[in-house]
């Protein structure tokens, strides 16, 4: 499913690749800053086909606060 995003860290990412359908109520993204946003959905539509769906989605979700991790978890996630 693709989704067009008003603003936030995807806001010129028109056309990006959205899990769905249906498309979720809540989509949370990773910004350059390295916290995370969350985006709501406002509606579906279509530019042109029916049977493909576009979602639109606007970034006035919370910021969800990073987490807090010790040293050892930060080397682990580096690692992968």
């Amino acid at each position: 499913m693709r989704a067009i995003f008003h603003g936030g860290p995807y806001g010129e990412d028109v056309g990006r690749c959205v899990p769905g359908p249906p498309a979720s109520d809540l989509l949370t993204v990773p910004s350059a800053g390295g916290d995370t946003r969350v985006y709501r959905l406002r509606t579906v539509g279509s530019w042109s086909d029916p049977d493909d769906p576009i979602a639109v989605y606007d970034p006035d979700g919370p910021v969800v606060p990073p987490l807090l991790l010790t040293d050892q978890e930060k080397e682990w996630l580096r690692e992968g």
